[in-house]
């Protein structure tokens, strides 16, 4: 499982240290390369290939009639990147993704079970206090007998 959140920072060439805890685990289990992709204007999405395969496939059958999913499932494949770690753990994000998302330097390294999202680190302290700020009553509502 790939859990946790980590702020590291891009270097001056794009290139984002995974940390030490993170890439042990990706390493022995899933091997160095990872996919990046975009999927909202606020994040990008991280990937051991491995549990990228499943995705990309449900992707693809997609039902190709339907012009949103169709717009979907060329903004996910179309912007999908196969990343290797290099030998210090570092994957190297195009300026094209950083971009659309307002990467600079400060990265929130979000771990969501299967993959990581990558968020602006402002945004994503943002994202957490919205979070906090829920109304417990209100969220009951929404997960029925749910509980952790």
């Amino acid at each position: 499982m790939i859990g946790g959140v980590n702020v590291v920072s891009l270097d001056s060439k794009g290139r984002l240290a995974i940390p030490a805890r993170h890439r042990e685990t990706l390493l022995s289990s899933f091997g160095s390369k990872l996919v990046v992709t975009l999927e909202a204007r606020d994040h990008l999405l991280l990937y051991p290939e491995p549990n990228w395969r499943p995705v990309e496939a449900r992707l693809l059958a997609l039902p190709a009639g339907n012009p949103m999913l169709k717009r979907y499932q060329k903004l996910v494949l179309g912007h999908a990147e196969l990343l290797d770690m290099d030998s210090a753990g570092r994957i190297l994000l195009s300026p094209r993704l950083r971009g659309l998302v307002s990467l600079d330097k400060d990265v929130a390294l979000v771990g969501m079970g299967n993959r990581f999202e990558l968020w602006d680190a402002a945004d994503w302290d943002a994202q957490t206090s919205d979070a906090l700020d829920i109304d417990p009553a209100e969220l009951s509502q929404h997960l029925g007998d749910f509980t952790l």
